[in-house]
């Protein structure tokens, strides 16, 4: 079986010779399960990200059979996808933010610092806010989770540092955890700055949606406070108030802000790359330390905390689940491991296109800006969901008051199970982008 893959991948995918493209669909479906380890894995390289798997009839499906005759049959328009506007939507409701591309929700953004239903009430992770949840694959499969009974602090896409510590005039350090939260310390919500829709231009075409956010880092006894239990009386909606935004007229509120945080995401549309339906969500964060110097540190012997997607894998390592980093296949879970990109694909709920069952393969990668601190820095990558960026690691680096420390990352949606040479395009095509910033 491996031998006929082989020999498969070294045929070119823009060929019309019906009875290749005909092997290619019978062996594709089953590539995953007849190669399950992870040497064959590695060893098949581009036939998983191939057009006959990213727009075929088989586990990745294809957008549609116009799209699939334009890129494999080498007839119509392959950009047809890029040139098609996309119709992106805002909305504010119940303490989140949601944009929607037509009639499915891309991700949602959660500003309003609410109770988790399914954490203890005695548990200290119950309240949380500032991050984004659901966020959602190519064809609106949500890839993430949120407050799993595991890690009750991983809520989907996060940004969170185990160790943070804020100076006095004396030398003497306050020490807080905005990972786990155990401390009395909380991102809050203070205001939005932009939520906008803009049209694209050149070859890209589609619109792009972006927000805008200012949250700050409190700490303080009312900082786990929720907004209810702030201000009882300010509901979602009541005069055009949103609750956070009401609260936030007096920042104070909240306790002593120690850190202004600004948080942009850009996202653009559907598009197409190497045979991959794709979609690039752009996300800077910017910390600005108050009054007191700060100082962050991630957790000893992983490096875990900064930017963090939990994903919301199924099955088996190798079969149903995979890890792919700019250094290859992972083997298993990355502590400390200096990368400039990973991704995580798994049966998130895509649906099939032959069969209709949502066991479609489909994920998303981090990638990260080369102007990105101490860039590569270290990750922590698991198989059972998270995808950690680890900065600035288990070295602790402290920031004077004004400084700003800017973080920049591409979240790359696909379908499909994409090569390491694939997403390493798309890696490299963002990041010359990025140099010229």
């Amino acid at each position: 079986m491996l031998r006929q893959l082989l020999r498969l991948n070294k045929l070119s995918w823009q060929t019309t010779d019906r009875k290749a493209i005909g092997m290619r669909r019978k062996f594709d479906k089953r590539a995953i399960k007849k190669t399950a380890n992870f040497g064959a894995i590695l060893a098949l390289g581009g036939i998983l990200t191939a057009p006959a798997i990213a727009l075929g009839e088989n586990e990745a499906g294809a957008a549609d059979a116009a799209l699939f005759n334009a890129v494999v049959e080498g007839t119509g328009d392959e950009n047809a996808l890029n040139k098609s506007a996309a119709a992106f939507e805002w909305t504010l409701d119940d303490g989140l933010l949601t944009l929607r591309d037509g009639e499915k929700v891309v991700f949602s953004y959660r500003y309003s610092f609410l109770e988790h239903e399914n954490v203890p009430k005695t548990d200290s992770r119950r309240g949380a806010g500032c991050y984004l949840y659901p966020l959602n694959g190519v064809d609106g499969e949500n890839l993430t989770d949120l407050a799993p009974k595991d890690h009750y602090h991983h809520r989907g896409v996060f940004w969170t540092w185990p160790a943070v510590g804020v100076w006095e005039a004396d030398g003497t350090k306050r020490e807080y955890d905005l990972w786990t939260t155990n401390a009395p310390i909380r991102q809050r919500f203070v205001r939005f700055l932009d939520r906008s829709i803009s049209s694209g231009d050149g070859e890209n075409g589609g619109d792009f949606a972006e927000f805008a956010v200012e949250n700050g880092w409190f700490v303080g006894p009312n900082a786990t406070k929720t907004d209810a239990e702030l201000d009882p009386t300010a509901k979602d909606g009541q005069n055009g108030e949103r609750v956070g935004e009401r609260i936030a007229e007096n920042a104070p509120l909240y306790g002593e802000k120690v850190v202004t945080e600004i948080v942009r995401v850009k996202t653009g549309p559907l598009e197409m790359f190497e045979g991959v339906r794709c979609r690039s969500i752009d996300v800077e964060i910017v910390l600005i330390p108050n009054e007191k110097p700060i100082s962050l540190r991630g957790a000893e012997g992983k490096s875990y905390g900064g930017l963090t997607i939990r994903f919301r894998p199924v099955g088996k390592n190798g079969e149903d689940r995979f890890i792919l980093t700019d250094e290859g296949l992972a083997k298993g879970d990355m502590p400390e491991k200096p990368l400039r990109w990973a991704d995580f694909t798994s049966r998130f709920g895509a649906v099939d296109k032959e069969t209709g069952e949502t066991t479609a393969l489909s994920g998303a990668a981090i990638f990260l800006s080369p102007n990105f601190p101490d860039f590569p820095p270290t990750w922590l990558t698991r198989y059972y969901g998270p995808l950690c960026v680890g900065w600035p690691g288990v070295v602790e680096q402290k920031f004077e008051p004004g400084q700003r420390i800017e973080m920049r990352a591409r979240i790359w949606l696909h379908e499909g199970l994409v090569a390491k040479e694939t997403l390493q395009k798309a890696f490299e095509r963002w990041a010359e982008e990025e140099k010229t910033r």
